[in-house]
């Protein structure tokens, strides 16, 4: 995704608050590819951030859709399915938890630490390593940073990335306090236009699609990959609405669109599948 010379700068959104690990993303991803970085814009929600990005208030935002630890993110999936949107592109961000406080004090002396849930249970270990400290949920890690600065109390500190503790000018007690260090998100990028990768990149190609409620529909799907050599990176199930019990499914598979092998594969899976949507054909990220 690019814009013209003399056009406006892009507009990006991400969940969270300046400083957030998704705000660190947007500006990774875009780096080098505009004259000018993009005017990243925040989101209390996901919901929010797709509709924005529906009603042409936003060129495009980065999703996360996955995390090395946690696991997927269901919500992002959800959304993905009903919001019309297509994936143009894909971030994959090294997550580092640092330990925020208001002043340098020792790790003893704190008595409660803000996060988002996912990166206190991200950093249970070392929360329970300080005797006394208790974690208190909040709904964004940059956000929990801001608070306790407002708050001004020594004994609260937060969990968040080092670009938080630099905006809000507070120091890091603690850097990289996860329990795994092999901590990464995947993001996508979603735009109201698909695209395609270059040609001689390495790409990615994501689906949902529904099957018959019979034996061997899915293993039907997979095989057909394989007899087109086409490697599998990832297949995800969601509930059916309205039909307990069955399933809609994600997938992803290396591959662009615009290539022909993969173009007849697409054309042999909407013979086999009850409903078929390509999501989209973008370049594939690498973790940095």
């Amino acid at each position: 995704m690019s814009r013209s010379a003399g056009a406006a700068r892009l507009r990006v959104g991400y969940q969270g608050g300046p400083g957030a690990f998704s705000e660190t993303a947007v500006l990774r991803h875009f780096a080098g590819k505009l004259e000018e970085q993009p005017t990243a814009i925040g989101y209390r929600d996901f919901r929010s951030m797709l509709e924005a990005v529906s009603k042409e208030e936003l060129d495009c935002a980065l999703l996360p859709v996955e995390n090395s630890i946690a696991g997927s993110i269901h919500e992002s999936y959800d959304l993905l399915r009903t919001s019309g949107l297509h994936i143009v592109g894909e971030e994959i961000l090294r997550i580092v938890h640092c330990l925020i406080g208001l002043r340098e004090v020792p790790l003893g002396s704190l008595k409660r630490v803000y996060s988002h849930p996912v990166a206190l249970a991200q950093c249970r270990e070392f929360i329970r390593s300080i005797p006394g400290l208790e974690a208190e949920v909040y709904h964004d890690t940059a956000e929990a940073v801001r608070f306790i600065r407002d708050e001004g109390n020594e004994a609260y500190a937060a969990i968040a990335s080092e670009r938080a503790a630099e905006l809000y000018g507070l120091p890091i007690l603690r850097r990289d306090i996860a329990d795994h260090r092999e901590n990464f998100t995947r993001m996508v990028v979603v735009a109201r236009e698909a695209t395609l990768p270059a040609e001689e990149a390495a790409a990615k190609t994501s689906l949902i699609f529904a099957l018959p409620h019979q034996k061997g529909a899915l293993a039907r799907v997979i095989n057909l990959l394989a007899e087109r050599d086409l490697n599998l990176a990832k297949i995800e199930s969601r509930p059916y609405p309205k039909r307990p019990f069955e399933y809609i499914f994600y997938l992803d598979f290396e591959g662009s669109a615009g290539d022909e092998r993969v173009a007849m594969a697409l054309s042999e899976l909407e013979e086999i599948t009850e409903s078929l949507r390509v999501l989209g054909s973008y370049e594939a990220a690498v973790p940095r």
